[in-house]
Parts: structure tokens; sequence; C-alpha cells
């Protein structure tokens, strides 16, 4: 039984429950981090030094870091399922989970954190507008990039789709001005079918803090 510690309403634990739902296999998630605490406990620190979430433990092994934990499942779980079929298919998915993590995350952050995660008195307007221009340009070029195909790394779905699905879906759901996104909403259309999306992903977060609060209880 793997054992996974995080709040369902941070972005870098809905990675890895995903992940596990679409691999089929068991596990249990204890709540720690953001309003619930326990990050400093003596025992998850020997988990996760960093005090971060997610952590994971499987049997013998403890191990931190979303995309880290994700090529772990992939690899020992997920033939089938998130391990990509073939070396192209392989490449995409990686170059997807690094672009997701340098280009486009990063201004996705401080639209959220100004908007939901903040008092809107605190709130920096300005790099709100900064990071929405920024993230339409990414995401154009995404658009492209990704064309016609079903998935990110081809005709399958892989774990390379799992951390720009988790981020899309915040980015569709903040009351900000998007570009025109043909391909990705189609991309997005098909993540919303699948159960495990639904479950772990797809979950409210709320237009304020407030809200956020709310929903953050509510998910425990």
């Amino acid at each position: 039984m793997i054992t996974v510690w995080g709040r369902r309403s941070s972005v870098n634990v809905q990675k890895v429950l995903w992940a596990l739902g679409e691999s089929g296999v068991e596990f249990e998630r204890v709540t720690v981090g953001g309003s619930f605490g326990g990050l400093d406990a003596r025992d998850y620190k020997k988990l996760n030094p960093m005090s971060l979430v997610p952590a994971i433990k499987d049997g013998t092994i403890a191990m931190s870091e979303s995309h880290a934990i994700l090529r772990y499942l992939a690899r020992r779980y997920g033939k089938g399922t998130l391990q990509p079929r073939g070396f192209r298919a392989l490449a995409l998915a990686e170059q997807w989970v690094e672009w997701t993590t340098t280009t486009f995350a990063p201004p996705i952050s401080p639209i959220f954190w100004n908007k939901i995660r903040m008092p809107a008195e605190e709130a920096d307007q300005q790099a709100v507008m900064q990071a929405e221009r920024t993230s339409a340009e990414v995401l154009r070029l995404a658009d492209r990039l990704l064309g016609r195909k079903p998935f990110v790394a081809g005709k399958s779905f892989t774990y390379g789709d799992i951390p720009l699905g988790t981020n899309y879906w915040r980015y569709k759901n903040l009351e900000i001005d998007r570009p025109s996104l043909p391909n990705l909403d189609r991309w997005f259309e098909g993540l919303k079918e699948r159960p495990a999306y639904r479950q772990w992903v797809m979950v409210p977060f709320g237009r304020n803090l407030a809200e956020w609060k709310t929903h953050e209880q509510e998910l425990k």
C-alpha cells in the first residue's frame, strides 16, 4: 500500500493522486500542509527534509518531488497507463513535463496567489496582468506544438500529460482573459472524460481567499 502525504488542494499533490488513479494502484493519503500543518513534524521531515508536499512511501522507498514521483510510478506501476511506449513518446512526455515546470507554471503562480491565495487589498495587480500576458504567449506556442495529437506524447495518455493537465485546470478556472487555444481545449475536454482526472484534479478552489479556505477544509 502506497501512502501519500499532502492536501488535495495542492497542485503538486494532485499530480501524484491523478497518476495513482490512472495506474490503479491502491493508496492511502495523509492530509498535511497548508492550514493543516504537520510539515515540520520530525517524522515528516524524515520523508521530505524540505518540509513540502507531496511525499510518498512505497514499502521501504520514501521520496518527494512530484515529478520524480510521477516518473517512479510510471516505471514501476504504469505499464499500459502512464509509461510512454517507445523512445519518441518518452522524449515528448519528458519534454512536456519540463516545459510545464519551466515555462507554463511560473506565470500561473502569481495569478493564482494574487487572485485566490491572498486578500484582495494586498494583491499585486501589475504582477497579475504581466503573468496573464506571459501565460497567453506561452500557451499559444503550446497550442501550436500540440497540434491535433490526442495527448502530448502522441496517441496515448502518459505521465507527460499530468503536470500540464493539473495546471491547465487552474488556468481555465481563474477569472482572467484567455486567448483562443483550440488544440489545448480539445485535449482538455478529453482529460475531463477521464475518471481519475475528475476525481483528483477537477476540484473547486474558489474565487478568493475565503472560498479557498472553505474548499480546502471540505477536501480534507
